[in-house]
């Protein structure tokens, strides 16, 4: 349970991290909670390509010629969601790509354990290995992977 005295250090040192002031302070810690940015505000994150955005903002603007402000409105948002899910779609790939690799790496570490066998000597526990060339070939893989 917390004392009183500790609540009240707590309360102090809160009113010392109250987050960044000034404009350029806030740009630095803008994108810290970062992770996929499907639900950033802006459209076109830092590292992705605005020429690239702009040019499929011009290419569904041109299709559907939109007329008035409503259908500027949903063309904009027409544009934005299909940039993000083209966004989410290299998220996704990544991911199963890091998922695949990492597979990968585990089973080869089992792998090469399998070519292992720990010898009980008293105080120390040497590694002896079983098969060299297979140690060998498994290593080389996890290495490379």
């Amino acid at each position: 349970m917390t004392s009183e005295r500790q609540k009240a250090a707590n309360q102090a040192n809160a009113f010392h991290s109250t987050g960044p002031k000034t404009q350029e302070g806030k740009a630095a810690v803008r994108f810290n909670a970062f992770r996929h940015g499907l639900l950033a505000q802006d459209v076109v994150l830092p590292g992705e390509d605005a020429d690239a955005f702009e040019d499929l903002w011009n290419q569904v603007r041109a299709d559907r010629s939109p007329v008035g402000p409503i259908e500027e409105f949903l063309v904009d948002h027409v544009v934005n969601a299909m940039w993000r899910l083209q966004r989410l779609a290299r998220a996704e790939t990544a991911l199963f790509h890091s998922r695949v690799q990492g597979l990968k790496a585990d089973r080869l570490a089992i792998e090469v354990r399998s070519y292992e066998k720990t010898l009980l000597d008293g105080a120390s526990f040497p590694t002896v290995i079983t098969d060299n060339a297979a140690h060998s070939e498994a290593s080389e893989g996890a290495w490379a992977r």
